[in-house]
């Protein structure tokens, strides 16, 4: 500590020399002084370095990240919820350890890095990630394994980063509850125009999605290709836009695919007091051809975000869903707030309204279709150990 307030003082005494240029014996005292001070900063170290048996060199390691030694995290997430639906539908839960997230990654090599995602819930336990990353000549990337699909702003992130507790409707009406996962090749490439930031990526892999692809659940080959661009609207402020293309078969028949098509935007403004604020919406479209008819699910939604400060945001959404042969689109309106502890804790408290709910939404909730719910979650997510930063 005394070390610390020692070294601050030194941009001071030198910042101070200039005032006494015109003096020249000032200025020699003012070297001489600044001389002793090093001297005396080189003994204290010294002995803490004797005290400790190491010194702050061995101390440091040798490169950011020790290869083959990963960093491991650990994030417990305490969930509760409550459900009015129509009917006299009626569940509740409160705060069990829904899910907990076991984090692995570290560097193999200058070129490569490993990273493993380990979910444990319902007692039961599976690999929710885990793929390798390698960076090619001529700054390509790739990514290849088991990993959530590059699609819009919501499904590439851990739930436990999003500021919100559910899974959008229109997401849900689109891939289910879960998350759309595929097994295969990522590779992707920067962009660099004027000002913009632009990133290239084509995927081919296998993926069980029963909802988006097939219904019986069996694996199945497609591709995708991407794009995101990224510019600045001002010191503050930035914009992102992206659109999505993925092809898969779906089982329905030998000739059946399933196209989803969809775009994406986030607008971010974010201030050094941490008084900021964002807004993004993402729209998909799937388009399932059974081999003789084809058949259309709507997917969208819209957030906003406020941060009031450092520790306190507040947040709305709106969800959008529709089918082809359901005369009523679902609605759902989501509001919420959040409270952020520190970089490792935060708590989120978030009310949602779900009217006309289809297919996927009733099912999720346990109502009849066309029907509305009222639901209030909480959530309490602790992490522990070191972990990468999530997507801007």
């Amino acid at each position: 500590m005394k070390t610390r307030k020692l070294v601050w003082l030194l941009p001071c005494l030198l910042l101070a020399v200039p005032a006494f240029a015109e003096d020249g014996n000032e200025i020699n005292v003012m070297k001489t002084q600044v001389k002793l001070l090093m001297q005396r900063i080189e003994v204290i170290e010294s002995k803490q370095t004797d005290a400790a048996g190491l010194s702050m060199q061995q101390l440091m390691p040798t490169t950011a990240e020790n290869t083959g030694n990963p960093s491991i995290s650990v994030i417990g997430t305490f969930a509760g919820a409550s459900m009015s639906g129509e009917n006299g539908v009626h569940s509740d839960s409160f705060l069990p350890l829904s899910e907990s997230e076991f984090v692995f990654g570290a560097a193999v090599d200058a070129h490569t890095r490993l990273d493993v995602t380990a979910t444990a819930a319902g007692g039961s336990m599976s690999v929710e990630e885990g793929y390798l990353t390698v960076n090619l000549p001529e700054g390509y990337r790739l990514r290849a394994g088991r990993k959530f699909m590059p699609i819009g702003r919501a499904n590439e992130v851990h739930p436990h980063a999003l500021v919100y507790t559910d899974t959008p409707n229109g997401l849900v009406n689109l891939f289910g509850s879960e998350k759309l996962i595929g097994e295969g090749v990522f590779i992707d490439h920067p962009l660099y125009l004027g000002d913009s930031a632009h990133t290239l990526l084509l995927g081919f892999f296998q993926g069980a999605n029963d909802v988006a692809f097939d219904p019986t659940g069996s694996r199945r080959f497609g591709g995708m290709a991407s794009w995101t661009g990224m510019w600045d609207m001002d010191d503050a402020t930035t914009l992102a836009l992206g659109s999505t293309f993925i092809s898969a078969r779906n089982g329905i028949s030998d000739s059946s695919r399933s196209d989803i098509t969809g775009v994406h935007l986030a607008i971010k403004n974010s201030q050094f007091d941490h008084n900021s604020w964002s807004l993004q919406a993402e729209f998909n479209h799937n388009s399932i051809d059974d081999g003789v008819n084809q058949t259309f699910t709507d997917g969208a939604y819209l957030l906003g975000e406020y941060d009031l400060n450092r520790h306190w945001l507040t947040f709305a959404r709106y969800d959008y869903s529709s089918m082809t042969g359901v005369v009523h689109h679902e609605d759902a309106y989501s509001a919420g707030v959040g409270w952020k502890l520190s970089e490792f804790q935060s708590i989120t408290l978030q009310y949602k309204h779900t009217r006309n709910a289809l297919a996927q939404t009733a099912n999720n909730l346990g109502i009849g279709l066309g029907e509305s719910a009222n639901e209030v979650f909480f959530r309490w997510v602790v992490a522990i150990g070191p972990h990468r930063p999530h997507s801007y």
